[in-house]
């Protein structure tokens, strides 16, 4: 049975550099949207929409770092019926995943919750999308009324 444990020490960089990036995004999001001006709350929104994706991300690696039990225990804690097939395992960090391979060919996720990765994923969306719409509002060349009017 071959294994690839996660490396504790990628793991403790990604969990203190994504809970820092949260950090920095909320607290430039929430003074963003209060600040008002144009594209403010597309900018607020972004910066805060990425700081829950980084909050996701944190969760995942913080899954597999305090995964205790070993990768052996995780792969049957999340399925004891085909734990007896499993021939190795794989980790992934980005997104956070640890797949418990199977004989057969086949794999199932185990120790990070499944709904993390769609999170993260949707998350990153909408601040990608927010932040571009920020852009563009702020991009918006104004209205200039003739003198007199």
């Amino acid at each position: 049975m071959t294994s690839s444990y996660p490396a504790a020490l990628p793991l403790l960089i990604g969990i203190v550099a994504a809970a820092v990036t949260a950090f920095g995004l909320t607290g430039y999001g929430f003074p963003a949207i209060g600040r008002g001006g144009r594209g403010a709350v597309a900018r607020g929104g972004a910066a805060l929409a990425g700081a829950l994706a980084a909050l996701a991300y944190v969760w995942g690696l913080m899954s597999l770092f305090l995964d205790e039990s070993g990768t052996a225990q995780a792969c049957q804690d999340a399925n004891a019926s085909l734990y007896g097939q499993v021939s190795g395992y794989s980790v992934s960090y980005l997104p956070p995943a640890l797949d418990c391979r199977m004989s057969s060919g086949g794999s199932y996720p185990a120790a990070v919750p499944g709904f993390l990765t769609p999170v993260m994923t949707g998350c990153t969306m909408i601040a990608v999308t927010l932040a571009l719409i920020a852009v563009a509002e702020h991009r918006r060349i104004p209205r200039v009324e003739a003198p007199g009017r």
